[in-house]
């Protein structure tokens, strides 16, 4: 009976993420007490607080994802497949033991049907189009920044459909896979058994590339690595934790890359956000006005700005100022609306 209901929790929490298209569900323990809590843009809601059972629904995530049950000292990670009559997803899971218990995140990596457009993840007519022409360039990088949870990963999904419907060979190197695309030559990083982002970039670059897409520039071999494709004939595709332009390359530059490089190289830095925003539906203005804000349905936008390089632009980030003037100085073409694409 309590395996029962211990499956039942479980599969109330995942479809219920799912249908408020949640990022990550994050699950933990208070001694006994059970805790959820959903990933809603950048703010975590508590959906479930429960006095009992807490361990119970853990174990059983752990079983799904082939992990040690019976380990509660130490961290683990793992992954499962979840399917419903209404949804399909990839769940990774990492565990963490704390002085009150263990918690839990689970990545929802939803199954996603159909070809992705850039116009639907909520660029403008003038953005999409901006990105279309970049994605036409022989060479540099293409970076995409924002905070974690964003869909930096989708738009680059986005950006590699459409270059293999050009005739673009391209190769990717993710940890994980969150969507296997057709045409697309996809490499899962595996560093148990050696293979890093830096190994599969190097072997990429053996296999006659038009473009690479790295998920994530982590380290400074990687970086180094993926500079020197982005200089010699590949467009390079990735992804960096920045809010800002400044920030994209700040971190380049901080993991060992020559400043005046990186802006050679760069063709442009897409920074996007999540807004939420209420989904327009048929209700009467005074029953929309009675709703509470929990029960008005929401749904996440995607906020786009692109900053296309242009020479002025690459020559004051090689420059030797700060980045707070550089920053300011971008501050003031932006009111001058000289080189965002809005």
């Amino acid at each position: 009976m309590e395996e029962l209901s211990v499956g039942l929790i479980l599969q109330q929490v995942l479809n219920e993420a799912l249908d408020k298209e949640c990022s990550d569900v994050h699950i933990f323990t208070v001694g006994e007490e059970l805790v959820v809590q959903f990933r809603v843009g950048s703010g975590l809601v508590q959906v479930l607080r429960l006095p009992s059972q807490g361990p119970s629904v853990l174990r059983r995530i752990k079983a799904l994802a082939k992990m040690d049950v019976a380990e509660t000292r130490i961290p683990q990670d793992g992954a499962f497949h979840w399917e419903s009559e209404s949804h399909e997803s990839a769940v990774r899971v990492a565990s963490l033991p704390t002085v009150d218990g263990e918690a839990m995140v689970l990545r929802l990596l939803p199954k996603r049907r159909g070809q992705l457009d850039l116009s639907a993840l909520g660029l403008t007519q003038n953005q999409a189009q901006t990105v279309g022409h970049l994605l036409g360039s022989e060479a540099g990088l293409l970076l995409v920044a924002g905070p974690t949870s964003s869909g930096k990963t989708t738009t680059l999904y986005a950006m590699m459909e459409q270059l293999v419907r050009l005739g673009r060979r391209v190769i990717s190197i993710e940890d994980p896979v969150e969507r296997v695309l057709e045409d697309c030559h996809q490499l899962q990083v595996r560093e148990r058994i050696g293979v890093t982002f830096d190994v599969g970039l190097r072997a990429a670059l053996r296999q006659d590339p038009d473009v690479i897409m790295v998920g994530e520039i982590r380290d400074d071999v990687t970086a180094r690595t993926a500079l020197r494709a982005a200089l010699t004939g590949h467009l390079v595709l990735s992804t960096t934790h920045a809010r800002d332009l400044v920030g994209a390359v700040a971190r380049l530059v901080d993991l060992g890359l020559d400043r005046a490089l990186v802006s050679e190289a760069l063709t442009a830095v897409i920074v996007q956000n999540l807004e939420l925003r209420s989904r327009s539906f048929d209700q009467p203005a005074a029953q929309t006005a009675a709703m509470s804000s929990s029960d008005i349905p929401v749904e996440k936008v995607g906020v786009f700005s692109i900053h296309a390089m242009t020479q002025e632009l690459s020559m004051l980030l090689a420059s030797d100022l700060s980045w707070p003037l550089v920053r300011k100085q971008l501050a003031q073409w932006v009111r001058g609306h000289q080189y965002v694409v809005s």
